[in-house]
């Protein structure tokens, strides 16, 4: 017997998953998940979760409902011709046959595994009657009750309605078709590719500052080291990679996608002061009106120049007539190819009155940065509170799609301090991450809210408001006094306090 345990242990057992596929599988966050795991005491290996012990966190999943299928159906009746298809919801076909072939295998094993416990049961049936031939009345029997267990334990295998596990265990391997998993070194950082993604685009979809120039193949600055698991090329590349660096597993990540699972080699900026200078020209692609004095700006940068930065950072804007400001973008470092800034007309601000005055949508813009320190604490897990006041919403916003992308975060609070100039645009924004996502929390104050007020709250909200890191932006006097009073330990507690004073 114990050679069966051995048996069912190293290879019945399902492979363990992510903590990031397992939040997938289950239909929820993955600080959700963490949340969950800190709380039931239970323990993880290496990041890894076991399918027994994902159903024992969330008994009530709905296996009834996949996501995954979901998804999949979605795509069938979105489906088009070949030579139209461009959304890039499926993998390539070669690479999607590399993962079938991948399934393939796994559900090889499993079959041959389970042919094997058959026969192990079987042969274990046959030798234990023969130790019943030869046995007293009370052992045979005994004997006689085990080999019916045995019997009923097989026959429950074949009509058994459903297995839990095994259906986990399905979705899953039906995930991975759509999607790989790539864990990246020395950081571990992990992310998924998803459809017909390069590792780049993935990587910067989620949130991730990997290094990269072009982004088209011509500059080598994504190139990366494949640790384990397989690419394949999506597109040429004019960068030459060397005998010596394609031996050692080098591939552009702007160029390749994931078949299998991978680890990667990559350096990934740490900090705003390991973020390049750049100097691109974008080009306006949509001004809109938000309330009394304030527009969003929208710039396309090109394909080959897209902006490297971390949210809440700056940048210098001009445009064609010399008119010259420095704005905080609104927008996530997940998507550097579309850039946000939220503008207020005033009078002493030439590019403003240009945004507000001219016909600047398909002008050229010169970007110039980025600089800045107001960015998000990626290597902390603590919850996360932000308060936007006056232009802080900006920066505030893009901090925040930065904290959904990497979901690191156990809990987001949002504080948002009305503002005339940018009317409901954003407040509707915020409330509809409120409607989707469990972490999140958003609280909308009026305009006279005082940073005592504020103080207030946050302390009857947050009793323990030292563990929190807090992200502060607004007009210049409002987050510096509203820093000093709330009194948080930023020398020996976790929490921490970042300000950004804006005019």
């Amino acid at each position: 017997m114990h050679h069966i345990d051995c048996l069912r242990t190293r290879y019945a057992m399902p492979q363990p998953l992510s903590l990031s596929r397992a939040a997938k599988i289950a239909g929820v966050t993955r600080g959700e998940l963490q949340q969950r795991l800190r709380d039931s005491g239970l323990n993880i290996f290496e990041g890894k979760i076991a399918l027994g012990d994902l159903l024992t966190l969330y008994p009530e999943i709905d296996l009834d409902r996949d996501p995954v299928f979901e998804r999949i159906q979605r795509i069938k009746q979105n489906a088009r011709p070949k030579r139209e298809y461009s959304d890039g919801w499926m993998p390539e076909p070669g690479v999607l046959l590399a993962r079938l072939k991948e399934i393939q295998a796994v559900l090889t094993r499993t079959k041959a595994l389970l042919n094997r416990s058959d026969q192990t049961v079987g042969e274990l049936s046959s030798r234990l009657q023969e130790i019943g031939v030869s046995a007293d009345a009370s052992t045979r029997l005994q004997i006689d009750g085990l080999l019916d267990w045995l019997q009923a334990q097989r026959q429950a295998g074949v009509t058994a309605d459903r297995d839990a596990r095994a259906e986990l265990f399905a979705r899953d391997a039906l995930f991975k078709l759509l999607a790989a998993k790539v864990k990246v070194t020395p950081s571990g950082h992990e992310y998924l590719v998803e459809g017909r993604e390069s590792l780049l685009e993935a990587a910067l979809r989620s949130g991730l500052h990997l290094d990269f120039g072009c982004s088209s193949g011509n500059c080598g600055s994504c190139r990366c080291r494949v640790v384990a698991g397989r690419v394949a090329k999506l597109r040429d590349h004019d960068y030459v990679l060397s005998a010596r660096e394609r031996e050692a597993g080098y591939v552009l990540a702007c160029s390749c996608t994931a078949v299998t699972d991978l680890v990667i080699e990559a350096h990934e900026a740490a900090s705003p002061s390991e973020m390049p200078y750049q100097d691109i020209r974008a080009v306006v692609s949509g001004i809109e009106r938000c309330g009394e004095g304030g527009a969003a700006l929208q710039l396309q940068t090109p394909h080959t120049s897209m902006l490297r930065f971390m949210s809440g950072q700056s940048v210098r804007l001009t445009d064609e007539r010399g008119a010259t400001a420095s704005y905080a973008l609104a927008s996530c470092a997940c998507d550097g190819g579309n850039l946000e800034f939220l503008i207020r007309r005033r009078a002493d601000d030439m590019f403003s009155l240009a945004v507000f005055e001219g016909e600047m949508v398909g002008e050229m813009v010169r970007v110039e940065g980025p600089s800045g320190e107001f960015v998000l604490q990626e290597d902390s897990t603590a919850p996360c509170i932000f308060v936007a006041a006056g232009d802080g919403i900006g920066p505030v916003k893009g901090l925040v799609e930065q904290a959904i992308s990497i979901d690191s975060a156990d809990r987001l609070h949002v504080c948002l301090i009305d503002e005339p100039a940018w009317g409901d645009k954003y407040h509707n924004l915020f409330r509809s991450w409120d409607d989707a996502l469990d972490n999140f929390e958003l609280t909308r104050l009026p305009q006279e809210t005082t940073p005592a007020d504020l103080r207030d709250l946050l302390l009857n909200a947050h009793p323990d408001l030292a563990a929190w890191d807090i992200y502060l932006a607004g007009s210049r006097s409002f987050v510096e006094i509203l820093g000093k009073i709330l009194g948080v330990d930023t020398e020996h507690g976790r929490g921490r306090i970042r300000l950004l004073p804006i005019g």
